[in-house]
């Protein structure tokens, strides 16, 4: 892919990401699939840059989190790891792209039809360690676990800021450690060059925070869903052509 098309691509991105806490990794991996990119260059291209904004986005925020902090930890993180490197091993069996797809279209589903879902709510409230080992193992597995962090973030947090914070919070250690995995235990070639990428972030993150507090997000996010929930569909469908 032409280096040109992979800037505009994050570009676009890191701009939803800076300012909704969410975006990069929802719409980027599956992006990068669809174009050819195998799961472990996708991780490796995406991760320093969410956990570049996520970083800014903790240090932007006043609100604490450090309450909540503890039980991410423990909880998440294990399976998260756990599961990225199962999905390591068997990266060369299973048909990645399509469990990507179908995370992405249940999560946008979800979404979209919360109120309709209200036990959800009330499901995390009571299993906030199960949902916690869920999101682990989702985002371990296919990436794709931001869009049930921020579902959980909303439900545990008080207000729209520690939200956002708790959803950077959950990026950063997520992102720092499955970095680390690959690294470690990956089985493809780190292109360390694409670590100049984190400059993007640091040039549009501040910029875009004026608009954060301006920008009705409940209508913006629901756009944003329905966008994921479509391109799910395709970059299922195009999985599911390569498989049959």
């Amino acid at each position: 892919m032409e280096v040109f098309w992979e800037f505009i691509i994050i570009l676009i991105l890191s701009l939803f990401q800076s300012l909704f806490g969410i975006g990069l990794l929802l719409f980027g991996t599956p992006t990068f699939l669809f174009i050819g990119y195998d799961f472990e260059s996708t991780l490796a291209l995406l991760l320093p840059i969410s956990v570049t904004i996520s970083f800014l986005q903790i240090m932007y925020e006043k609100s604490s989190i450090r309450s909540l902090a503890s039980e991410f930890n423990i909880f998440c993180l294990p399976y998260l790891v756990i599961f990225l490197l199962l999905v390591i091993n068997l990266g060369n069996v299973i048909e990645i792209r399509t469990y990507v797809a179908a995370a992405l279209i249940i999560s946008s589903i979800l979404i979209l039809n919360k109120n309709r879902f209200i036990k959800i709510d009330t499901f995390i409230l009571k299993y906030r360690k199960l949902s916690l080992v869920f999101i682990g193992t989702v985002h371990g597995f296919t990436n794709m676990g931001g869009s049930f962090l921020s579902m959980f973030s909303t439900v545990v947090t008080a207000d729209r800021a520690s939200a956002r914070k708790y959803i950077a919070f959950g990026y950063l250690v997520m992102g720092t450690l499955q970095y680390i995995t690959l690294l470690i235990f990956g089985t493809r070639h780190i292109d360390l060059d694409n670590l100049y990428y984190v400059i993007v972030p640091l040039v549009v993150f501040f910029p875009t925070q004026n608009l954060f507090k301006k920008i009705d997000d409940w209508l913006f996010m629901n756009i944003i869903t329905y966008i994921a929930l479509i391109f799910g569909f395709l970059v299922l469908g195009n999985s599911l052509k390569t498989i049959f």
